[in-house]
């Protein structure tokens, strides 16, 4: 029986580029209005909220299920066969990636093991380590889910299968990305070079001076506060809208309520 003693190991790691999300221009990609069907009524905003709570309970299961489809279909099973000695493909939710939909992360393990008392009674094992973040925050629907898997798990074939590494979106990428377009375009399936997603923030304020916006998953900004950052003018909120005024509204001296910095701003 072989002893298993680990001797030596030398790593070698790489992880998709990280595309930052940017806003899309009107012409770049059609509203929800234009791509609905004229049957179909366009849902208003509270069949979105529970369109999305029902994907997001469904989601995990739903990504396993492709990441298999993937495998089996794109690479013939090969990506699971040389990661199963480390436990797979594993797939990480994470709520601290925002700047991207999702990220592949790879490194291989060169790994030197002793076989028998002599210095030469060696053996090389190559261990392959690898994982796709998806981002809880910006995937938000059920396309979008299968557009980033389909997209990182190309580059996992691109590492781990074409053995390129310093071109991540050259040619074999977009070769292995046809292949999953073609293969899942029943699941709206498009593998592109960039998959750069708005990102659907709960908060936003506007400045009132300049326009410009601030965007947070969180209600961290105070207009009391916080003033712009780039022309120092005063902030309004504008997602969610403010709903009417609180009882410490300030009254004018005629007994009336004086309007609130935002409907001011609104008018």
């Amino acid at each position: 029986m072989e002893g298993v003693a680990l001797e030596d190991s030398s790593d070698e790691g790489y992880e998709s580029p990280i595309e930052s999300p940017k806003k899309k221009k009107p012409t770049d990609r059609k509203s929800t209005k234009e791509r609905t069907p004229e049957t179909e009524p366009t849902p208003n905003v509270k069949q979105i909220r529970e369109q999305r709570k029902a994907f997001s309970e469904r989601k995990h299961a739903i990504a396993e299920a492709f990441l298999i489809e993937l495998d089996t279909t794109i690479s013939s099973g090969r990506i699971h066969e040389l990661s199963k000695p480390t436990g797979g493909i594993k797939l990480v939710w994470s709520k601290t990636l925002k700047t991207t939909a999702g990220r592949a992360n790879w490194r291989r393990e060169q790994i030197c093991i002793r076989t028998g008392p002599l210095p030469t009674d060696t053996r090389v094992e190559i261990r392959h380590h690898c994982s796709i973040e998806l981002a809880e925050k910006v995937i938000d629907d059920e396309e979008r889910l299968y557009n980033v898997l389909a997209h990182e798990f190309c580059h996992l074939t691109t590492f781990m299968i074409s053995e390129v590494r310093n071109n991540p979106h050259g040619a074999e990428f977009k070769s292995w990305g046809r292949k999953a377009t073609v293969a899942f375009a029943n699941k709206g399936v498009e593998v592109t070079t960039k998959h750069s997603y708005q990102i659907d923030y709960k908060y936003v304020w506007e400045c009132i001076s300049c326009g410009y916006e601030f965007k947070r998953h969180s209600k961290s900004v105070d207009p009391a506060r916080h003033s712009c950052g780039k022309c120092k003018g005063k902030l309004a909120q504008t997602k969610p809208t403010p709903r009417g005024v609180g009882a410490g509204v300030a009254v004018g001296k005629d007994g009336k309520r004086e309007k609130s910095e935002y409907q001011i701003f609104v008018k």
